[in-house]
């Protein structure tokens, strides 16, 4: 069985850092599509896992302004911890503030494994870790802290809030958006990521890892993406300058000049707006919205009519607000946001 431990509520500054490691899993990995579950403060500060929790990534962020190598090996201590229980971790991530250079060998990475780490560095890590584990553990097995070392991926923060956030946005045209919207998204999912964090599961033990679902400290994937995308489209990032490409093919002999196309334009975009805002009809817009997002994060080339049918097919739509036309001209605004990015 697995019991947690040390579970606490951070402050505002570690928080920060928690939330910039949870989106450093979901958007700057090779695997971040894999992630679709966000644990928070269970197994560690921040566990990323798949649907089935065959496979985990477990992060430890510390936020110290100087993390000396004595400090870095008690920092590990968690990881460590995780490692040797009966739970296997697919990678185990100490996310970091940028470490003295003169500590790895070499200077210009930013996300290294322990070989990168430098000799002398090295061995004061491993004394301090190694003291914390016979506090813990009563004894130190030489082998499988070297083992777990070689598996421990450094991780250092050399972005701003905002970054995180923009690489998370498959959209095109994110460079275009303030920069004060983006750190407006952070804010927002430290918050919501810092109130998982109210409840208490200190002492509390599992027998798999599926089952932390039941303490509801946890965020999906989709979840994060459709507040993403809300926030996105309330600032316009769909704004129209004219048809969506995507769109093209739909409205083709229908419009004898501009000013009717113009008309359809404003007509989709109020209905959108009446749906987005009328509270008997939100609650059908994001399943729209989650639905078009989902199926173009697997096929961005998909065309909008066969999108739509899918649509239509698979979700109960009623809201009059939501017509063919105003859900086409979304799916085609979202094909022509969407980047053609894996």
């Amino acid at each position: 069985m697995y019991i947690f431990e040390n579970t606490e509520i951070n402050n505002k500054k570690a928080s920060d850092f928690e939330t910039k490691s949870m989106l450093y899993l979901l958007g700057m990995r090779e695997d971040s599509a894999e992630v679709d579950i966000i644990t928070v403060d269970c197994f560690n500060d921040v566990t990323a896992a798949n649907e089935s929790f065959s496979k985990m990534w477990d992060v430890q962020s510390k936020n110290h302004k100087s993390l000396y190598p004595r400090k870095i090996g008690e920092s590990l201590i968690t990881l460590y911890d995780n490692y040797v229980s009966i739970f296997n971790f697919f990678d185990y991530i100490l996310f970091v503030p940028k470490l003295t250079r003169t500590y790895l060998n070499d200077e210009s990475l930013h996300v290294y494994g322990y070989e990168n780490i430098a000799d002398s560095t090295a061995q004061l890590i491993e004394q301090s870790l190694a003291k914390k584990i016979c506090k813990k553990h009563g004894t130190v097995d030489e082998k499988v802290l070297g083992k777990f070392l070689s598996t421990v991926t450094f991780v250092e923060d050399t972005h701003r809030n905002s970054t995180y956030i923009k690489n998370l946005s498959r959209f095109k045209n994110k460079s275009a958006l303030p920069e004060k919207l983006y750190s407006s998204i952070f804010d927002e999912l430290r918050d919501i990521q810092s109130a998982l964090k109210n409840t208490t599961i200190e002492g509390s033990l599992i027998h798999s890892p599926a089952e932390v679902l039941k303490f509801e400290r946890h965020l999906r994937t989709r979840d994060i993406y459709t507040l993403l995308i809300s926030r996105l489209m309330g600032a316009e990032l769909f704004s129209s300058r004219g048809i969506p490409t995507a769109l093209f093919s739909y409205v083709s002999g229908k419009f004898d000049n501009g000013e009717d196309i113009a008309d359809f334009l404003q007509e989709c975009e109020s209905n959108l707006s009446r749906a987005f805002f009328d509270k008997n009809s939100d609650n059908q817009f994001w399943k729209v919205c989650e639905f078009i997002i989902d199926n173009l994060k697997v096929d961005c080339k998909v065309s909008a009519e066969n999108l739509y049918g899918k649509l239509v097919f698979n979700v109960k739509v009623t809201s009059h607000y939501l017509n063919q036309d105003a859900i086409m001209y979304l799916i085609a605004l979202a094909k022509d946001g969407f980047s053609n990015e894996s």
